[in-house]
């Protein structure tokens, strides 16, 4: 079985073939495009701009601190009839295709960001039209992107309320194929596209996920039938830039729907945390998008591992309940020495699993708690560090389900590792908590956040 050192290493020999993935994000002004770029590839909306609001040289890249695989060069949006700026962005586009450039150099995607229209309005002027033919004579990958379908939805919504809900998502999609794939297809019949929806931020608008995940696939599959050789890998890596907004929501909705609740009273429902935890647990997992066909990773066997890993940082170490064999002993090392002694010691406990204790104090009525602030932090942590390594042992293996021989490694890798530190950490951030302290969410989610992203794996080729 490779080691997580070996993998590095393949992938990055792979990854130097093409080092960054160069993507145009075209379009009209106001369309959103500065939203997209923020929102799936995690970079600062004001850095999508140079100089004054609204202004970009599309000639410098924009690179992501959380994904430097990624150059992103983004156009001046344009009005209608703008010629000049439309002509940058062709020019570009020349010089950065065809056989005599390298291919490090070459534009590998274009996305055009199309805003849908109103009725009777064109979806496409003819400076987009333009750029998708110019696309296509020069064969470089585009996917047309239809943004703001949040406001097609809510304008039909409010004109079809006595309609039941499937005649109206039948409805809604027909209005869609009138008013944008139509057009589009009479440009050209297999141009590929994906809408986008709640990227503004504005009002009770929250990203659609499941959109913005088939907006990456499509790009993946328009990159590979372009550049076939390992060009998977590179735009593989869309996904982990969108991963840590997904785990971000994952983790306010916990700490909102459930942290709050233990907050506002004294004593709550037995099964609270362990439905909290349910929940976390599936919101993570599914943000991660792994081909996991066989739902391994909603298993029980795969939550009880998780949970395992969390009992070990829930009680109090000077107390001690939950009878593990050299619990103190075992937190000292990890303490004192690090993660590598640590692990030494959690064979064991990997067999004991789940225990007597940590079952109980999940089906109790309990307080407001450290320990109970430690579990769920843990658990949260725990899970997130994990999937990650998944993601890392799973990325030279595309287009095959995950397998249950990839979670035993992803967890060792986890214990050998990091798991050590970070339960040193949360326990020291939890220790230091006052009751009052422990029942306020920002700090503990901000917590969690920071080690999720300090002990996460680094994607980037160093320089």
């Amino acid at each position: 079985m490779p080691t997580l050192e070996t993998l590095e290493l393949e992938s990055k020999e792979i990854l130097e073939e093409c080092p960054q993935l160069r993507v145009v994000v075209s379009g009209k002004s106001g369309v959103g495009k500065t939203s997209l770029i923020g929102t799936t590839f995690g970079i600062d909306k004001n850095a999508a701009s140079h100089g004054e609001r609204g202004t970009c040289d599309i000639k410098e890249p924009i690179v992501s601190e959380q994904n430097k695989l990624f150059a992103l060069h983004d156009s001046e949006g344009y009005e209608p009839g703008d010629s000049k700026k439309a002509k940058v962005v062709q020019d570009f586009l020349v010089s950065h295709s065809g056989d005599n450039v390298a291919l490090k150099d070459q534009v590998h995607v274009i996305w055009l960001c199309i805003q849908l229209p109103h009725a009777g309005g064109r979806a496409f002027e003819t400076g987009d039209e333009d750029l998708l033919k110019l696309a296509i004579e020069l064969k470089i990958p585009v996917v047309v992107v239809f943004t703001r379908y949040d406001t097609l939805l809510n304008s039909m919504n409010r004109q079809l309320r006595g309609d039941t809900p499937e005649i109206r998502a039948e409805k809604i999609e027909a209005r869609f194929e009138g008013l944008c794939v139509a057009p589009l297809h009479a440009v050209h019949k297999d141009l590929p596209y994906a809408r986008t929806s709640g990227l503004s931020g504005k009002g009770k608008a929250k990203p659609d996920w499941e959109a913005l995940d088939a907006l990456i696939t499509t790009t993946k599959d328009a990159i590979e039938a372009r550049f076939p050789t390992n060009a998977w890998i590179v735009a593989a890596m869309a996904q982990r830039a969108s991963v840590e907004e997904k785990n971000n929501a994952a983790i306010a909705v916990g700490m909102k729907r459930y942290w709050s609740g233990i907050a506002s009273s004294t004593r709550f429902p037995g099964t609270q945390l362990e439905k909290c935890l349910n929940t976390v647990h599936k919101e993570m997992t599914d943000s991660w998008n792994l081909y996991d066909p066989d739902d391994l990773l909603q298993s029980l066997e795969f939550v009880e591992r998780v949970r395992t890993l969390a009992q070990l940082v829930t009680p109090d170490v000077s107390t001690a309940p939950m009878r593990l064999p050299n619990l103190d002993t075992i937190q000292g090392i990890a303490g004192i020495v690090g993660a590598g002694a640590f692990a030494v010691a959690l064979p064991s406990i990997a067999v004991i699993g789940l225990t007597g204790w940590f079952l109980g104090f999940l089906a109790r009525a309990y307080f407001a708690t450290p320990e109970t602030l430690r579990c769920f932090m843990g658990y949260i942590v725990d899970l997130s560090l994990v999937l990650d390594k998944l993601f890392r042992i799973t990325l030279l293996r595309a287009c095959r389900p995950i397998t249950q021989a990839e979670i035993e490694q992803a967890f060792d890798q986890y214990k050998e590792g990091e798991l050590g530190r970070v339960h040193r950490e949360i326990r020291q951030f939890a220790g230091k908590a006052t009751i009052q302290e422990i029942v306020r969410t920002k700090p503990a989610e901000e917590k969690i956040k920071e080690l999720i992203k300090q002990y996460s794996s680094d994607f980037r080729i160093q320089s």
